[in-house]
């Protein structure tokens, strides 16, 4: 398994008995890891919802900027990507987390959270969409895990349950 975490999320997973995580929150960072033959990636992200805690993302909408596949194929995949089912949202014992649909605006810094709204969304990310669509480009499958905060509100710094969820999904590797 592949880990690519925000650096913000400080040293909270080491590299390991199969897991590699990424110094480089980038899309190159992930094509090499590709290379190596990387199934499966675990990708976070900050974002901004109505209700703080943990989500897992099911789908996602990107409406605003450029993405990972804009320009020249790279040659991981296909030209055209079927990108229906990129994510997986694993079940994590004892534990209710949430799933939902994802937007991504340039900045979360400068959203009002009426976005929420707008797109019917249920949470709103600045960075992750990129190396979870480049990820799913190379075939593989992605867990898109947020930290998510309400407007005003700040973020969740109890990182367990993405312990646990590393373990989870560890465990079931083959």
């Amino acid at each position: 398994m592949y880990i690519s975490l925000p650096t913000n999320w400080g040293d909270i997973v080491s590299p390991g008995g199969g897991i590699s995580v990424s110094e480089e929150y980038s899309v190159d960072r992930v094509r090499d890891a590709l290379g190596q033959g990387e199934k499966i990636f675990l990708i976070g992200a900050d974002a901004l919802s109505d209700s703080a805690g943990w989500l897992f993302a099911r789908d996602h909408l990107a409406l605003f900027g450029t993405g990972s596949l804009a320009g020249p194929n790279h040659p991981v995949g296909p030209r055209f990507p079927n990108l229906r089912g990129m994510y997986i949202v694993p079940e994590i014992e004892g534990e209710v987390a949430r799933s939902g649909l994802v937007l991504r605006v340039p900045d979360i810094r400068l959203s009002t959270g009426a976005e929420l709204d707008a797109f019917s969304c249920d949470a709103i990310v600045s960075h992750g969409i990129q190396l979870a669509v480049a990820a799913a480009h190379g075939g593989a499958s992605v867990i898109f895990l947020l930290n998510c905060r309400e407007p005003g509100g700040k973020f969740n710094n109890d990182y367990s349950f993405l312990n646990r969820l590393i373990q989870e999904v560890e465990g079931g590797e083959e």
